[in-house]
């Protein structure tokens, strides 16, 4: 009886012993287990939020693609054998029954060698009612939605036309895109009539081919104007100039300096040499415009433009008066005596302003 009195006691120990023993192990686990849970809970919504972010920002890389694609699409089809496509923009204003865009494309069809050069026009345009007339007239159009940021995309939206610094700078936008994608650009405004091929005066070999007239408006001095039309070319040079420039812009918003090819040319002339950017300057006389009306523009020019000009009705009315000079011109009997029996009668709307 003793001896079993003496093992009791030993008996109830060792349990309790054991009990504390794994108490010391499930309480840990236990602790763990909660830790885990709640941690879980704590962060489980915000993973979920950065899975929702990235699907959106995979759904908006996506879309980026999309438009590059369709873009790159458009100027396979309507690229020259040397990867360069003719580029103009145009909104609402400019393409319209009677337009200026349909001026335009009447001087391809109408102009000496310029007619072949209209499979390889690309037309970007700034709003849905620009698009539509433009698909109505030609096979390669940009619908705006491909450049979302630069231009208004839904109907019935009220459409202006943009101030010049402002259009300069949004077409700079799109045609770095365009460049992006390894493409030259011979571009061209749209109030400029082709007269004859202007390829023959764009240099390839240069990034930058450009006509830069002189002007004077007798208020604030003189300033650099481009020709309407200038080739770009598609090369790690262009981009990284183009960049450049589009930090200086933001870097000196009002600089006049950085409000045209032309004058960025001059102001910049350092570090376009320090970029191995190199730029041709054609002579004025073979892209001619309003600003200085010439008897023999009509036998030397290969473009023309409407410059020195307020308004697109006055654009409209004179450029069509210049396409008519011109068509019967080239009806006229051959010879370089052909010009002197016609009378030149424009610009009679657009005002004119003096080379310096």
């Amino acid at each position: 009886m003793l001896g079993l009195k003496a093992i009791k006691p030993s008996f109830s120990f060792g349990r309790m012993r054991a009990l504390r023993l794994r108490n010391y192990v499930y309480l840990p686990l236990l602790a763990f287990l909660i830790v885990l849970v709640c941690f879980l809970l704590y962060h489980y919504p915000r993973s979920l939020e950065r899975g929702v972010t990235k699907g959106v920002l995979l759904r908006h890389k996506s879309t980026y693609y999309s438009k590059n694609q369709e873009l790159d699409d458009v100027l396979r089809r309507a690229i020259m054998p040397d990867r360069s496509v003719i580029l103009t923009m145009v909104n609402k204003s400019m393409a319209s029954p009677g337009s200026i865009l349909d001026i335009l494309l009447q001087s391809f069809k109408s102009g000496d060698g310029t007619q072949r050069l209209l499979n390889h026009m690309v037309i970007i345009t700034m709003d849905p009612h620009a698009f539509e007339y433009c698909r109505s007239l030609h096979p390669y159009c940009i619908h705006p939605s491909i450049f979302p940021h630069h231009f208004v995309t839904k109907r019935g939206s009220i459409i202006t036309t943009p101030d010049q610094n402002l259009f300069t700078w949004t077409r700079n936008d799109v045609l770095f895109e365009v460049i992006q994608l390894g493409y030259s650009i011979i571009f061209t405004e749209a109030d400029v009539l082709w007269l004859r091929s202007p390829l023959i005066k764009l240099n390839p070999s240069n990034e930058l081919t450009i006509s830069c007239n002189v002007l004077s408006d007798g208020q604030s001095g003189s300033y650099l104007h481009g020709g309407g039309i200038f080739f770009l070319k598609a090369n790690a040079i262009s981009l990284e100039f183009f960049k450049y420039w589009k930090l200086t812009k933001f870097m000196f918003p009002n600089d006049p300096a950085e409000e045209s090819l032309c004058n960025t040319i001059k102001a910049r002339q350092d570090a376009a040499d320090l970029y191995g950017f190199r730029a041709q300057l054609v002579n004025t006389s073979y892209f001619g415009g309003f600003c200085q009306p010439s008897k023999n523009m009509l036998r030397e020019a290969y473009t023309i433009q409407a410059n020195c000009c307020d308004d697109l009705e006055s654009k409209v009315h004179d450029l069509r008066i210049v396409l008519g000079d011109w068509i019967r011109f080239r009806n006229h009997a051959s010879g370089v005596n052909a010009l002197d029996k016609m009378d030149l009668r424009w610009p009679l709307k657009c005002s004119t302003r003096n080379y310096t």
